[in-house]
């Protein structure tokens, strides 16, 4: 509990400042720590994605949006207003609130099907007497009871973080596209940090089509506002020009540069996919293009690089220790002396989270019909790398009921 209310911490204000707005029960902000324990990359064996667990047609059809750019689903705000309109709409259905919370782990069918076979046993309405799956039978009791204890802990001999009525964290008005690592510079935090309060963002910027805002530690919200306002355009998104010569093909380039197709041919205003040699293309890239063995620094998240800025009392040794590195490590990183002077202000490469913190693991379980082919397909990665997590020397082995681990990215997981 005390590891969930922490986790909590960045999002909660925001969460029920929108259901008490919303007028609907208190309880409903809970409902976040048993669905992802507050993981804001959480994602699901099912494919449910975000701190509300949505999967991607019950998404759409409240209103979150999906791009290459962006996943409402894991939007902190976004998800909270279509979770309380899900359930509003869930209400207006059973006129119970336990059976409302309880069709939101269920399912509507699954428990409209219970309803009518308590109504044709002649047993009460009621969540209490329903026939459900044992997971949602224990759902609104958890519910309540994580309300009966972070309401009153001392009566159940627990002590939990203070959680404050101000907010840790500001919503920033953007005036368009930004660099994520921009807003890091501005606001003198990590990059992680930064990505971390914002996870529906996939890429290294914000969604060029909105939503124009970001999640940024409270005490810091308002410096980043003025200062991006202060920015000019052509540095709030840095491009890499390239010159096409033999062999190009627009995937290739795509990859290379860690953009799609579509994005490249938008920028370009390419009618088609044919290139010609000597033409010259646009593709999005971060701050420090070459830094990473020549390739844009789109991936540097990827590749777990980010930067830390050198502050009063800092030495080699506390930033090692910080980023979870050796002294050592760091000094080759940044070709400095293992002895050398560090003054504040000074810019060092350390080995970040970004590479880890969306990376995640899921079991899968065969079904009939299954290829190691099919089942790629639809996590979006390699059957290679779903044979080499599970040792399976022979793909045609796999069978029905067998459980397998999977290991992806929930950055590419969506159904845009």
């Amino acid at each position: 509990l005390r590891t969930l209310v922490n986790r909590s911490k960045p999002y909660l204000y925001h969460i029920v400042d929108r259901i008490e707005a919303a007028g609907v029960p208190g309880e409903i902000a809970l409902i976040p720590f048993l669905e992802s324990g507050f993981d804001p990359f959480a994602y699901s064996e099912g494919r449910a994605a975000g701190l509300w667990q949505f999967m991607s047609p019950t998404a759409k059809r409240f209103g979150l949006r999906q791009s290459w750019w962006y996943d409402g689903r894991r939007d902190v705000t976004a998800s909270t207003d279509a979770a309380i309109r899900y359930l509003e709409y869930l209400q207006d259905r059973y006129e119970d609130w336990t059976l409302s919370i309880g069709a939101y782990n269920a399912g509507e069918g699954r428990m409209w099907k219970a309803i009518r076979r308590a109504k044709a046993k002649g047993t009460p309405r009621s969540f209490w007497h329903m026939d459900l799956p044992s997971q949602t039978q224990a759902y609104v009791p958890r519910v309540l009871a994580l309300a009966a204890i972070i309401a009153d802990p001392a009566s159940y001999g627990i002590s939990l973080p203070d959680v404050t009525d101000a907010p840790e964290t500001a919503l920033v008005a953007l005036p368009g596209q930004v660099e994520l690592d921009v807003i890091a510079e501005m606001a003198d935090i990590s990059a992680e940090w930064v990505y971390k309060l914002n996870p529906a963002f996939n890429r290294f910027a914000t969604d060029p089509d909105g939503p124009h805002h970001l999640l940024l530690p409270a005490d810091r919200a308002d410096r980043v506002a003025r200062a991006v306002d202060r920015l000019p355009q052509h540095q709030r998104v840095r491009w890499l020009r390239h010159e096409v010569v033999a062999g190009d093909t627009l995937s290739a380039l795509a990859q290379r540069y860690d953009t799609s197709t579509k994005i490249l041919q938008r920028i370009n205003a390419l009618p088609g996919t044919q290139l010609r040699i000597g033409q010259e293309l646009f593709a999005p890239s971060s701050k420090h293009a070459t830094e990473l063995a020549g390739l844009p620094s789109t991936h540097r998240a990827r590749r777990g690089i980010t930067h830390y800025t050198v502050r009063s009392g800092d030495s080699l040794w506390t930033i090692a220790r910080k980023h979870s590195m050796t002294v050592s490590q760091l000094s080759k990183l940044n070709r400095v002396s293992r002895k050398g002077v560090i003054r504040p202000g000074q810019r060092l490469r350390v080995h970040g989270k970004g590479a880890a913190q969306t990376q995640r693991t899921v079991t899968y379980t065969v079904r009939a019909g299954d290829s190691l082919g099919s089942i790629a397909q639809r996590y979006k990665v390699s059957a290679q790398s779903i044979a080499s997590s599970n040792g399976i020397a022979r793909p045609d082995l796999i069978r029905p009921g067998q459980r397998l681990r999977i290991k992806l990215d929930v950055r590419e997981q969506n159904d845009a």
